[in-house]
């Protein structure tokens, strides 16, 4: 991970705007969860372009004898 760590205001700031309103008492909780949350959502997949996808390009016609 190359993004710079962010300080617990920060994170309790984002998830203020997000409309997350928590007791105090749940603040601690959050800010720890937050790296792992972070480092979970780096491994989702991230979006390709349609081209990347071999059946997307893929003409038949292109292999068709009878069309010359």
């Amino acid at each position: 991970m190359d993004e710079q760590q962010l300080s617990r205001e920060d994170i309790l700031s984002m998830a203020r705007l997000a409309g997350l309103h928590l007791p105090a008492s749940y603040e601690d909780e959050l800010v720890e969860a937050y790296d792992h949350v972070r480092r979970l959502v780096a491994l989702l997949p991230q979006p390709r372009l349609r081209g990347d996808e071999p059946a997307h390009v893929f003409d038949p016609v292109a292999f068709d004898p009878t069309t010359g």
